[in-house]
């Protein structure tokens, strides 16, 4: 058949083909292994050198537990406000296989500097090349994923310096048994806030190729150390490491716990870096086949290598999912936290109560598709601030006009609300920020898995202070508008055999 992806030798002997098969699949894994270590170093260095200083099922699934991973590994739904968040099934996922992607981007940037006015805003236009991959290996009991992504920022008038991106995320999930593990790692370098790269590759840009592929890693982003808060031009290195493991009691119920190491690093600036460590335990309690109910326990505690007092904040949730395989999946979680600082000058002393909810929701349209997450807790201040009360919220709505054109919109607001009890550092003590942006684009498939696409996207941040930790001046941002065409390319899946 002229389009077929996959295909196999039907000469070869079965017992010859497995054991090719084994041999490939481990030197693949071994040289993969080594890259990603490899990455990992590459994007450390900088931190070093500047010296700043399986299928996994939710227990529903419970009767898949000991088949081998597939393309429903990459979707399964996993414990309720686990580590990965939940995609529906894709395309043509179902064997192990490789491909490579490459975008061209021209837009034109009216604030690329991120001016507090208007009439200091420098317009420029902006060139975004990036190249990346997406792998996945699949053994009897196990699922290897890897996302690679390598960008380039180019100024061309140059009002500011040209920037990269970097993205790594790998995941290995195992099976066995009544046991579903997973290891996890996530590194990114970018060069501002990710909220505030809207429309250069990292919001709006999007990547081509079949449904589902692009995107092998998917991690729970309310697990992942970030910022939102913008920091014109300062870049940061964000890492996370993850472990996950979930047993199987019965066809219905499930325990869970993981582990998340994190940290968010600043170059160039006396903006906060933070590290963190995550430990979480749950119960999940499926009463349909569509329905779960969860109970959790989480700490997280967070400290600042410049010695600054930290914090460790205790959550207690109780949460609910429902799943229409392929069609809909929306999950709620909710409950109070209490967050215990070290040292504390605020009239509250040093206990905080207060309350946290976590929520998502993805919906697959007839033409289209709608997505939305809402999460609300404390976090790291994002350099800015010696933590904070923080809101977010992002959503998403795709639409399929014709036979070749597709609309899509998104937009997101964050807001970080300084705590009281850390002012140690100097700074406003009742300091907030509020950010929004959103954005739209159009875009058609050219060939079989490339695209072409046409995008806007606005943003601006506002603020009642200047002057946050350790003097650091920060503030408003005028409005961004960043327009532009996109081309993106890619092949087919390459299968591994």
């Amino acid at each position: 058949m002229r389009n077929r992806i996959w295909s196999s030798n039907p000469a070869t002997p079965s017992s010859c083909r497995s054991e090719v098969r084994r041999n490939r699949i481990a030197g693949v894994r071994a040289g993969v292994l080594a890259l990603a270590a490899s990455s990992a170093l590459l994007l450390a260095a900088p931190a070093l050198w500047a010296q700043q200083d399986s299928a996994p099922a939710s227990a529903q699934g419970a009767e898949q537990s000991s088949a081998a991973p597939d393309a429903g590994a990459q979707s399964a739904p996993g414990p309720v406000g686990g580590v990965e968040e939940y995609r529906f099934p894709g395309a043509s996922l179902g064997r192990s296989f490789f491909v490579p992607r490459l975008t061209l981007q021209q837009v034109y940037n009216s604030n690329s500097g991120y001016a507090t006015s208007t009439a200091a805003s420098q317009a420029d236009a902006v060139t975004v090349l990036s190249g990346g991959f997406s792998l996945q290996v699949l053994g009897r009991r196990s699922a290897f994923s890897i996302d690679e992504s390598s960008e380039g920022l180019i100024y061309n008038r140059q009002t500011q310096p040209n920037g990269v991106v970097e993205q790594f995320g790998a995941t290995e999930k195992i099976t066995l048994q009544r046991w579903n593990l997973l290891f996890g790692e996530q590194v990114s370098y970018l060069p501002n806030s990710a909220f505030g790269l809207g429309g250069l590759g990292y919001l709006g840009g999007g990547t081509s190729g079949l449904s589902g592929i692009g995107g092998v890693t998917g991690f729970n982003p309310f697990q992942i150390p970030t910022q939102t808060i913008v920091s014109p031009n300062v870049s940061q290195l964000s890492e996370t490491s993850l472990f996950q493991a979930q047993y199987l009691i019965n066809g219905t119920s499930s325990v869970n716990g993981s582990v998340i190491v994190g940290f968010l690093h600043f170059f160039g600036s006396d903006l906060l870096n933070s590290r963190s460590i995550t430990a979480r335990f749950g119960y999940d309690k499926s009463i349909t086949a569509r329905d779960t109910l969860t109970i959790s326990y989480q700490a997280t505690n967070l400290d600042y290598p410049s010695g600054i007092s930290g914090f460790t904040t205790h959550y207690a949730q109780v949460g609910y999912r429902r799943i229409l395989t392929g069609r809909l999946q929306a999950a709620i979680s909710a409950g109070p936290s209490v967050t215990h600082f070290s040292q504390s000058t605020a009239p509250g002393g040093t206990n905080l109560v207060s309350w946290s909810l976590l929520s998502s929701l993805n919906y697959l349209l007839r033409n289209g598709s709608l997505g939305a997450q809402y999460s609300h807790g404390s976090a790291g201040g994002s350099g800015y601030l010696v933590g904070s009360i923080a809101d977010q919220f992002t959503g998403s709505f795709s639409h399929r006009l014709s036979r070749v054109w597709t609309v899509n919109f998104s937009g997101g607001y964050s807001h970080n609300g300084a705590f009281q009890q850390t002012t140690q550092a100097g700074g406003n003590p009742s300091a907030s920020f509020n950010y929004w942006f959103a954005g739209g684009s159009v875009s058609r498939p050219i060939g079989h898995f490339s695209s072409l696409s046409f995008s806007y996207n606005a943003s601006r941040q506002t603020s009642n202070s200047t002057v946050c930790v350790n003097g650091v001046t920060c503030g408003p941002v005028a409005l961004v508008q960043v327009a532009g065409v996109t081309f993106n390319w890619s092949t087919r899946p390459y299968a591994i055999e």
